[in-house]
């Protein structure tokens, strides 16, 4: 029998109607974003407008709120982290340096220098640039991923830009407190930077010798509880002694994810993280929304108006101009900077440290955090429809191949994806050998991939139901997914991934006994193979022979 001081009543829980409210306007606006085409943080951000204190005022207690979102940037730096590759970097490295340092660079000084010349103190000034200088990478690898060019030129070099913007908020974390306190000065940044460096230094060395051999020993028991809660507890326990140090709870979640980066488990952790990066950063942009005064907003539309209309003419064309830099052509860069004109989720996390160190936008006070958030929440609700326009154009351009090819949506589908290594997977892999078709595995089993990568099979370590697996092994060229793994809820789960990542893709499942072949069709499996009734068809066969 529970103890009931255990076990509270709905009544001794108040703030759970509002985090029922919270989660519930966030899921309609998503749902709203998802048919209008707009990526899910623009409704997070409207829903937390809408049931904030300065809206309905559903949602009261913004400690709770703010803590809960707390949880949301951690996991929001630690899933950017395990994203970070190191092969990928070094492929994309001249973007990076070159492209993103001139973007980062041009932009915290060109607008550093105009706020200094209408006399705004020069701190405010670099704060604001920095928050200026950062762009969504969630909106835009949703969008770039959404229309098949990750892989094309514009797709590569907006990637490099946006990791070194990335990797520049470690130095912002370290700096915008330093120019809060009012002490400042040339010794302190560096002083910072020193700090940054080392820091980053040493968790790199001691977690790239003890994690990735943690996960390993972890992965071999075939638990994915387990192997959640191990990933969890990298997450915030190196965050949480980071933070004993003086480092920020975001940065030590960074340096984390960059641990589980080096693993050869980082997709299958990723993949499991996801979900619950999701339902804490959604509480992350509601809370961020709840800051927004609607009353400044209808005071002041043409001041946010001009404002947002100012940065992103600003980001455009500094952007355009990193990527010239690079010797790519106007169409491109015009592109790319179309793309990345918006201000960030990072901007928000940074404006927040800002807050907390009595820093602000402008120097405005108050008005300047209520002009940011406002300008924020208007370029990325615009973002998708200006990057649609764009491509719109750029299709419209028949004289212009180059731009056309950049916004192509549809690339080839030749590519077959089998879900699991054992005998019907290793048998699928021999008829795709034989007809000359491209094909990739995903298993689960740490032992069979090991064995499998050293023959040169393409292969992939990860759960096939997580999205950023399926994505990882090529889902957005495949030509059809054969399921062949043994666990039911892990095909289902599979099945139901790919067909809400891809609806036209093919897919084709295996199971044991013909009572599960209904709930596979419910899935979203285009065709089940009953291995009894195969098998009793074969028998009928010898039998009658």
């Amino acid at each position: 029998m529970l103890n009931a001081a255990v076990v509270a009543a709905p009544g001794e829980l108040p703030f759970l109607s509002e985090m029922i409210a919270l989660f519930a306007a966030s899921a309609v606006l998503a749902w709203v974003c998802q048919r209008l085409k707009i990526v899910p943080i623009v409704g997070f951000l409207v829903a937390g407008v809408l049931i904030g204190p300065f809206g309905l005022g559903v949602v009261q207690d913004q400690a709770l709120v703010n803590a809960t979102a707390e949880i949301g940037v951690i996991l929001l730096l630690f899933t950017i982290g395990v994203e970070f590759s190191l092969q990928k970097l070094a492929s994309i490295r001249r973007f990076i340096v070159l492209g993103g340092g001139l973007q980062v660079a041009a932009t915290v000084a060109l607008v550093s220098l105009v706020l200094l010349a209408f006399g705004v103190d020069w701190k405010a000034g670099v704060y604001t640039g920095c928050l200026v200088a950062l762009s969504s990478t969630a909106i835009v690898l949703k969008l770039l991923s959404d229309r098949g060019q990750m892989d094309s030129p514009a797709g590569r070099i907006s990637l490099g830009i946006l990791i070194l913007q990335d990797l520049s908020i470690v130095v912002m974390v370290l700096l915008v407190p330093l120019l809060g306190v009012g002490e400042a000065s040339a010794g302190s940044v560096a002083l910072a930077l020193l700090e940054a460096v080392a820091i980053i230094a040493l968790v790199l060395v001691l977690g790239s010798r003890l994690v990735p051999r943690a996960l390993d020993w972890i992965a071999r028991e075939r638990s994915q509880e387990l192997f959640l809660l191990a990933v969890v507890t990298i997450c915030f326990g190196i965050a949480w002694i980071l933070a004993i140090g003086g480092v920020s709870l975001a940065l030590g979640a960074f340096l984390a994810g960059l641990v589980v980066s080096g693993s050869r488990f980082r997709e299958h952790a990723l993949g499991d993280i996801l979900p619950l990066r999701t339902l804490f950063t959604a509480v992350f942009f509601a809370s961020v929304g709840m800051l927004l005064d609607l009353r400044f907003v209808f005071e002041q539309p043409l001041l946010i108006l001009s404002v947002a209309a100012g940065v992103a003419v600003l980001k455009m064309g500094i952007t355009s101009l990193a990527v010239l830099t690079l010797r790519y052509p106007l169409r491109m860069a015009v592109s790319v900077g179309i793309g990345l004109a918006q201000i960030g989720e990072f901007s928000l996390v940074l404006e927040q440290t800002g807050r907390a160190a009595g820093l602000s936008p402008l120097g405005l006070g108050d008005p300047g955090h209520q002009l940011f958030l406002a300008v924020a929440v208007v370029l990325m609700t615009a973002t998708p429809f200006l990057v649609s326009w764009e491509g719109r154009l750029a299709r419209g351009d028949s004289q212009r191949g180059a731009g056309a090819d950049l916004t192509a949506v549809d690339g080839p589908k030749d590519l077959v994806l089998i879900g699991g290594y054992g005998l019907a997977g290793r048998e699928l892999e021999k008829a795709c050998i034989d007809a000359g078709i491209s094909y990739r595995i995903v298993d689960l089993n740490p032992v069979s991939v090991s064995a499998a990568q050293a023959l040169g099979v393409p292969i992939e370590l990860g759960d096939i139901g997580r999205r950023a697996v399926l994505e990882k092994a090529g889902l957005h060229r495949a030509r059809c997914l054969a399921l062949t793994v043994n666990d039911k809820t892990a095909a289902t789960r599979a099945a139901t991934t790919a067909k809400l990542l891809r609806p036209d893709l093919r897919v084709i499942v295996r199971v044991h006994y013909a009572t599960e072949e209904s709930a596979m069709r419910d899935a979203g499996a285009d065709e089940v193979v009953v291995e009894e009734r195969e098998a009793t068809e074969r028998i009928k066969q010898l039998i009658c022979t």
